[in-house]
């Protein structure tokens, strides 16, 4: 899909360096799945300047603050034991005064998958190959990374213990690297980890429903080697924000370029209340925390000092089901040495039989140590879709700054469905925030934009403005387009 406008003179006065007043967007979105071996996706986007959203598109705030424009095309054998993937990756930088992303051109990957049958060894393989290239003067270069070992899993009807050891290894061929002063550096760790948990269960009623109530305690143990590394660049990597499931992962990074060390314990808690009947859940909570025995050195940034505290923050989350049409869910991570909560949400929706939806929502979240900011983002959320009868529908979302006390973003519309044909009619307002990606609205220079979106469908046949679509997908929360 795609829009084009042959000439934009607001944007030829505005941008008189441009060569070309013409502006476009393209964008192409495939998933193929053939002879059940082979799997195909496509997610391309291209814009003619870095004005385009913020001027012409009608998409979301989200949209709205992205600095880059995702180009990916990958193709992946299925085998019954391996998986063998071929991905290009590069992205446009959506404004003038940042970097581009690092492009994957390509990246190759194979992966043995092991059944992972109790009581039975299974080998662990991971081999990646990744050419990372840039449009900037940066480091540039190729990048291996492998892993091997072997995992032993035991399950029984009152627990289960996975043991793990493995040895990953990463190596560079570098060029440009002056600043980090090693065009082939390497580095490589052993793992072992020891994860397990006890099932315990008792009957119980409430209201008259017969339940069953279970208790799982759940520890798990990880330690890995230290290695300098100092000198290998950061292609595709970030530190992980820290939630519950964090606690039973064995690396703190996402990405490739770095083998992180550790030697920690974590402990967790859930309790379930489950349907004696018909075996659904209605509640889950769950509780944990992090131990670390030792400092952790190695770093994203290599000037950073090691990490050295003794324990992590508290993590839970709580999801509530009381019945089919209602949920209720929440998260928070507390930090027991400040006597602060660092982050925090809260969420109810409620879906009636006509597809009816109403979502109330609220999030808390103390800026992390990596920004410079101490401005805590607060924020609620109302959202809704009603049906007025079987033609007319109306719809409606508002995310709400409560430190800013404004509107961060709120939209409103109309949809009129007949046996052949849906439109749509839809008006936002959002804060532009200059593709920042930790913005301050508490910041009285933010301009506030507007937009008018108009959608057609023929059903079954496609249409266009399927972007209020990705809108309404975004920001009310259950909406599914294949179920309207």
């Amino acid at each position: 899909g795609g829009t084009w406008m042959g000439s934009d003179d607001r944007y030829a006065r505005e941008r008189p360096d441009a060569s070309d007043d013409s502006r476009w967007l393209a964008n192409v979105r495939q998933n193929g799945l053939f002879e059940q071996r082979w799997r195909s996706r496509i997610d391309y986007s291209r814009v003619s300047d870095v004005d385009y959203f913020k001027d012409l598109n009608t998409s979301n705030l989200d949209t709205k603050r992205q600095t880059s424009l995702l180009q990916l095309g990958s193709l992946d054998y299925l085998g019954d034991q391996w998986l063998i993937g071929l991905e290009l990756q590069e992205f446009q930088s959506l404004a003038d005064d940042l970097d581009n992303d690092y492009q994957k051109l390509p990246q190759i990957t194979a992966r043995y998958r092991s059944e992972n049958t109790p009581f039975n060894i299974a080998p662990i393989f991971l081999s990646q190959y990744s050419y990372f290239d840039s449009n900037d003067d940066v480091v540039t270069g190729q990048r291996v990374y492998m892993e091997g070992g072997a995992v032993y899993p035991m399950l029984w009807q009152y627990g289960f213990l996975n043991s793990t050891a493995k040895y990953r290894y990463l190596e560079y061929e570098l060029t440009d690297n002056g600043q980090l002063g090693d065009d082939s550096p390497s580095a490589g760790s052993a793992l072992a980890s020891l994860d397990g948990g006890l099932f315990f269960e008792r009957s119980t009623s409430l209201a008259g429903k017969p339940l069953l109530q279970t208790l799982e305690p759940r520890a798990y143990y990880l330690i890995s080697e230290y290695d300098d590394q100092s000198t290998q660049p950061d292609f595709d990597s970030a530190e992980l924000t820290f939630t519950y499931n964090q606690l039973f992962r064995d690396t703190r990074f996402s990405g490739r370029d770095r083998v992180d060390d550790a030697n920690r314990l974590s402990l967790g808690l859930t309790t379930r209340y489950i349907s004696a009947e018909d075996g659904r859940e209605y509640l889950s909570a769950s509780v944990g925390q992090i131990f670390y025995l030792r400092d952790r050195r190695v770093r994203l940034n290599p000037e950073d000092t090691a990490l050295d505290q003794s324990s992590s923050e508290m993590a839970g989350e709580v999801n509530f089901t009381p019945n089919k049409r209602l949920n209720l869910r929440s998260s928070l991570v507390w930090d027991p040495d400040s006597g602060n909560m660092n982050a925090g949400s809260a969420y109810a929706s409620y879906q009636r039989a006509d597809n009816a939806l109403f979502n109330v929502g609220y999030s808390y979240r103390r800026p992390v140590n990596l920004v410079d900011s101490d401005t805590v983002t607060e924020q609620a959320h109302l959202s809704a879709y009603y049906p007025v009868n079987n033609r007319w529908s109306v719809f409606g979302a508002v995310n709400f700054s409560v430190e800013g006390s404004t509107s961060v973003e709120d939209m409103v519309g109309i949809e009129y469905d007949s046996c052949c044909w849906r439109v749509r009619l839809l008006y936002l307002r959002y804060i532009d925030t200059a593709s920042s990606q930790d913005p301050d609205f508490t910041d009285p220079s933010l301009e506030r934009r507007y937009s008018t979106q108009v959608q057609v469908l023929l059903k079954g046949m496609g249409g266009f403005g399927s972007r209020v679509t990705d809108l309404l997908e975004d920001m009310i929360r259950g909406f599914d387009e294949r179920d309207y």
